[in-house]
């Protein structure tokens, strides 16, 4: 057995080198005042952007990138990340960071070009200091290879001629406290060419995080399934949906009636207090908390873009107008994977055991296999996989 999982890891480590290659870019971020990275660390969301121009018809175009922690990315306001969540998968950034890659071709154009990032906390940043590994604030690397119709090659990177600001939307992203996002500061137009960033600043060069960079091997989180509620309940501070099933993910949130100013907050947690409010105590220092604040008074469908919940229960406050059943999805997340089998018995015991392993299963992995997924832990565990395995 320990012969095999030896061969195994050296057949890893092999496939990992041949991964590994010599880019250009340069990590680039910015250091922002209103970071707090001392005890429950608070941090806004980075939004970096830079146009160019393409002077030829563009044949083949592929864009690397690493956003540390956990990035989204956009081409003239194309969604290029849309099928992934809370890239790219988490590793010891000391050691290895995995980049993603991306056929670009049709974003492009000749002309005026804009290229678009955001980034947030992932693992890259503490939740907790002291008590947690972190290894800085967010930073990007990023090269675009670009092989024009007519056989030239252009390759454009991360450097400091990219713009940044903080004072977007996502005011902070802490994966055990939640999300909170500010409507009132979203940045209309950004991800085009033509946006005015003159108000913001250029990027700063960053320190590399020490490792390799490596195309990343594995498929990333995505969102793979869909929970609808089963019950909700009035209570005399809000609201308590039910989800019927405990699930990993996040809440996505419909709502209307809303003014400027208006806060809604949804809390997390997996079971209840015999009084029907939410049983908090397992999650230790974990807020599990997502906040939106409106803009004006339109109808919303929002949800969080840089953390998870462990949860099936949730306690909604702010609402305006009563809610429905349909206003509300889970969306399950967990690494990209096929479902390849089944199993069911006549015995309704040994299939509600098969359902709950199924359900832990799935919402443990995240680019690695977790321990757990709601409290102030989720981390790296092997002990489940060792049954699982067998």
């Amino acid at each position: 057995m320990i012969k095999r999982i030896l061969t195994a890891f050296a057949a890893l480590a092999a496939a990992l080198s041949a991964f590994a290659a010599e880019y250009d870019g340069k990590w680039i971020g910015c250091e922002y005042k209103g970071d707090v990275l001392k005890g429950n660390t608070v941090l806004p969301a980075r939004y970096l952007r830079k146009e160019v121009t393409l002077d030829g018809k563009v044949k083949e175009a592929t864009l690397r990138i690493s956003g540390l922690g956990v990035y989204d990315a956009w081409i003239n306001g194309e969604y290029i990340t849309r099928d992934q969540e809370l890239a790219p998968t988490v590793s010891e950034y000391r050691t290895r960071v995995y980049f993603n890659e991306f056929d670009v071709t049709k974003a492009l154009k000749k002309g005026q070009n804009a290229l678009a990032v955001s980034l947030g906390c992932g693992r890259y940043t503490t939740m907790r200091e002291p008590g947690m590994k972190g290894f800085g604030v967010p930073r990007l690397w990023c090269q675009l290879d670009i092989v024009y119709t007519d056989g030239r090659t252009e390759t454009v990177v991360s450097d400091e001629s990219w713009k940044i600001t903080c004072e977007g939307p996502i005011r902070a992203n802490n994966e055990f406290d939640g999300e909170t996002y500010d409507a009132r500061k979203e940045l209309t137009g950004w991800t085009k060419v033509g946006y005015d960033d003159s108000a913001w600043s250029e990027a700063s060069m960053m320190s590399a995080p020490g490792g390799k960079l490596v195309l990343q091997p594995n498929p990333n989180i995505a969102v793979q399934d869909i929970v609808k509620p089963v019950s909700i309940t009035k209570t005399d501070h809000g609201y308590i949906l039910d989800m019927g099933q405990n699930m990993v993910g996040r809440l996505q949130i419909k709502a209307k009636g809303l003014q400027s100013g208006d806060t809604l907050t949804m809390k997390f947690a997996e079971i209840l207090n015999p009084d029907g409010t939410l049983y908090l105590a397992n999650l230790r220092t974990a807020k599990v908390l997502d906040t939106y604040i409106a803009k004006d008074s339109k109808p919303i469908v929002w949800h969080p873009e840089y953390v998870y919940h462990g949860f099936r229960f949730v306690e909604i406050k702010g609402l305006k107008k009563e809610p429905k059943l349909g206003d509300f999805e889970g969306q399950v997340m967990y690494d990209k994977m096929a479902v390849t089998g089944h199993f069911e018995t006549s015995n309704a015991v040994i299939n509600q055991i098969y359902h709950n392993a199924f359900w832990g299963i799935r919402g443990n992995y995240r680019g690695m296999p977790t321990d757990c997924p709601q409290r102030d832990e989720r981390l790296g565990w092997l002990g489940d996989r060792t049954m699982g395995c067998r």
